[in-house]
């Protein structure tokens, strides 16, 4: 991985957060990763300085903390850093039902935390650098460059032409291409037909129902009543694999 990786944790309890950060230090170091770790211990600080637009790839955070829970501060983070990897340190393995709807990466038991900590930064190191390769190469007359998949949240048809809607601009990338073959191109079991115009990602939506589909950032779009079995179907599908894999 050739960059350089942005890992935040954020615990009420200063002897969890030392642990934690030299766990961190290790398994980075034993992957030969570059790492900008920084530590909180109080999270009204966290959140102040998260209004800064923070950079972060992987948020290591406890669920029982005073002022805010990891719940409140997790549902922050999603909605301002929407592919933020989080990580919640435990000691309730019950809490994992509602962290699914946050869409959280691992949950570690703060009993057996070093091994299974260690485990869960390998594995968002594993995600976070097969992510990094996956891209969409856009090309224009006016610009050309590599797009992340990961940032990308729907694709609109425009008459021949199509529209990238991608979390890092408000405006969407205009190119002379048919969606038909802007969809053979990303070549990706991440992406589905949600209308006959609309192509979107399943790693970015928050939840559809038989009228739309809401991605991660709040966007909002149609879907076809038609196909809302065989998105359901296939969403499933895609979050069923990934908590078979993970």
């Amino acid at each position: 991985m050739n960059m350089i990786l942005h890992c935040t944790i954020c615990d009420d309890n200063p002897s969890a957060v030392k642990r934690e950060k030299e766990i961190a230090d290790r398994t980075f170091r034993e992957m030969n990763i570059s790492a900008d770790i920084s530590v909180y211990t109080d999270s009204s600080q966290f959140m102040f300085e998260l209004g800064d637009n923070k950079q972060m790839d992987i948020l290591i955070l406890d669920i029982e903390m005073p002022k805010m829970s990891g719940f409140e501060i997790a549902d922050y983070v999603k909605k301002s850093n929407p592919n933020c990897l989080i990580i919640f340190m435990t000691s309730h393995v019950n809490y994992a039902v509602d962290g699914y709807k946050l869409d959280i990466f691992r949950f570690v038991p703060k009993q057996d935390g070093d091994h299974r900590l260690k485990a869960a930064l390998l594995d968002a190191v594993k995600v976070i650098d097969l992510e990094s390769k996956k891209s969409y190469l856009i090309e224009r007359h006016d610009m050309c460059g590599m797009l992340p998949c990961k940032y990308i949240l729907y694709i609109i048809k425009r008459g021949k032409n199509s529209e990238i809607y991608h979390l890092k601009s408000k405006e969407p990338i205009k190119i002379r291409k048919p969606l038909s073959v802007v969809f053979e191109e990303l070549d990706s079991n991440e992406f589905i037909y949600i209308s006959r115009g609309c192509i979107a990602n399943m790693e970015n939506v928050q939840k559809v129902d038989r009228r739309e589909w809401v991605c991660k950032n709040g966007d909002r779009v149609p879907i076809s009543a038609s196909l809302y079995a065989e998105i359901k179907e296939k969403l499933l599908d895609f979050w069923g694999n990934k908590i078979i894999h993970d």
